[in-house]
């Protein structure tokens, strides 16, 4: 069994998310279908991230095994030209049949934006979230280093994830501005469902006027979401990189 690294990029605005899921339309399923007919058997597609319904990725990894002897080039052109056209495969690499890689455990970090623009703008509203009341960039930046270093990040997650804790390391955080646009740029270990969307929803709170920078520590240590802001839409949200 040959394991084959993929990176990818995708609009996940159709798609209801990563992961498969019966009758509806995921990245993971598609990928797979196209595999399964080029490789003839089916293969399982391992994601970095298991990003959520709309959102976006510029840098997801993805990995899968297989017994076919098809070289990485046709995998690439297969994939290209028999996927979905808002996929698109921008490498494959083959890993050789002795490695261990996984796409998800092997990560040591993974990096995501947030995109914000100040105002409407009908051509780019799509990938990122119109928030048309001023915002307060140097508070939202005040507190968003506060969530850098090791926290239970209870209170940014969804209640229904299913996970053994919620405890994450959170590497970098801060937001910069770029083309008319606020960008939440965050590195971690892990993430929970939501969290960078529960995260940016509090801070854009936090911009507008509503809590104090310093409530950010205060919201975080007290793990309960209801005292934390709304979830940001997912459209705004990218997987950008993933490191190993």
């Amino acid at each position: 069994m040959r394991t084959l690294k993929l990176l990818l990029e995708y609009d996940g605005t159709g798609f209801s998310g990563w992961q498969v899921q019966p009758g509806k339309r995921t990245i993971q399923g598609d990928i797979e279908k196209v595999l399964a007919k080029l490789l003839g058997e089916k293969v399982t597609l391992i994601g970095a991230g298991r990003t959520d319904a709309g959102v976006h990725a510029k840098g997801q990894v993805a990995s899968f095994q297989t017994r076919s002897q098809r070289s990485p080039e046709v995998i690439l052109r297969a994939l290209n030209a028999g996927g979905d056209r808002d996929i698109a495969v921008r490498e494959v690499v083959d890993l050789g049949e002795d490695s261990e890689f996984h796409a998800r455990f092997s990560a040591k970090s993974r990096i995501y934006e947030y995109r914000i623009i100040q105002g409407r703008s009908p051509l780019r509203r799509r990938f990122a979230w119109e928030v048309t009341y001023p915002l307060d960039a140097a508070k939202m930046g005040q507190a968003s280093k506060c969530l850098v270093g090791k926290h239970d990040f209870t209170s940014f997650s969804s209640a229904r994830a299913e996970v053994k804790t919620r405890i994450c390391v959170v590497k970098n955080a801060g937001w910069y501005e770029e083309r008319e646009r606020l960008v939440f740029r965050i590195e971690a270990d892990r993430f929970l469902q939501a969290m960078v969307r529960s995260l940016v929803g509090t801070m854009v709170d936090i911009g507008r006027g509503r809590f104090k920078p310093t409530e950010m520590r205060r919201i975080l240590a007290a793990r309960d979401r209801s005292l934390a802001g709304k979830t940001a839409p997912a459209h705004g949200l990218y997987l950008v990189q993933v490191n190993y």
